[in-house]
């Protein structure tokens, strides 16, 4: 069944209810909104995560391995049981980005807590790694670089 929602974004957009995502405690700030929807073409690097609930909620996102290719996060043993995740291979991650409007290549993203998606049983969370080797602000441009590793 396919459903309407009318963002502040992205204007009305139909989204298949197997499209939604349930993230049982919601997403920090954002507690009370449980239905949530990816929202951007295939082809394109940041996407938004949209909240079924409110529509004025959409948040930009990002695959944290094209901000640091390297990026391996532990996750703290049982965090991601409630989702039915047993293993990281079976997750999608995402990072949560900072886009400001004045300027987007200020940006920064969230690879300190990412946002893991199990996509057999569309639930979801965010979860805070224990990990010093990530912050809730890596840029998106480093040294002259996007995080695609184009040039500025």
């Amino acid at each position: 069944m396919t459903i309407r929602i009318q963002t502040d974004l992205l204007g009305e957009l139909e989204v298949d209810e197997k499209d939604l995502l349930f993230f049982p405690r919601g997403l920090p700030g954002f507690g009370k909104f449980y239905r949530w929807f990816i929202a951007g073409e295939e082809e394109e690097t940041i996407k938004w995560l949209v909240s079924a609930d409110c529509g004025s909620v959409a948040l930009p996102v990002a695959s944290p391995g094209v901000i640091d290719p390297g990026y391996d996060p532990v996750f703290p043993e049982g965090s991601l049981e409630s989702i039915g995740v047993e293993e990281t291979g079976q997750a999608v991650l995402l990072a949560v980005l900072n886009l400001p409007r004045d300027n987007p290549l200020e940006g920064t993203a969230n690879l300190l807590a990412p946002v893991v998606l199990n996509p057999a049983t569309r639930m979801g969370r965010q979860v805070v790694l224990n990990d010093g080797r990530y912050s809730i602000h890596t840029p998106l441009v480093r040294a002259g670089k996007t995080a695609e590793g184009g040039a500025v």
